[in-house]
């Protein structure tokens, strides 16, 4: 009896295979962790190979008009305003949150910003 039973786990899991091409139209649990990218933000595991999503390079650079501008409009859009070299920061992130766009490119010691508030 045991012997039949043995025999029967084996053929069953012989039968069953784990490298089956994942189907397009099937669902993959991918683990939930996160990885840190260097702006502060973070990323998550997407399937199918439940590979990290790319980490965002959007920094917009602030141009020579936005820096001579005289006044900015009272918009709440906060930005992360990231300073330039003459900046040295002990923590990360090297960078103040601003009301907006226009506020943080109008500071000498912003170089560039990205949408949302400075990472903590």
């Amino acid at each position: 009896m045991k012997l039949t039973l043995m025999l029967l786990t084996i053929f069953l899991i012989g039968c069953t295979s784990f490298d089956q091409p994942i189907d397009s139209n099937q669902s993959v649990a991918c683990q939930e962790d996160a990885k840190v990218c260097p702006d502060g933000s973070m990323v998550v595991r997407v399937g199918p190979n439940c590979e990290f999503e790319p980490c965002p390079n959007y920094k917009i650079k602030c141009t020579e008009e936005q820096k001579n501008a005289e006044y900015c409009i009272t918009l709440e859009q906060p930005v992360c305003g990231w300073f330039n070299e003459n900046i040295k920061c002990i923590k990360y992130p090297c960078a103040q949150t601003f009301s907006n766009n226009c506020f943080a490119c109008m500071d000498e010691n912003v170089e560039s910003w990205t949408p949302n508030e400075c990472p903590t």
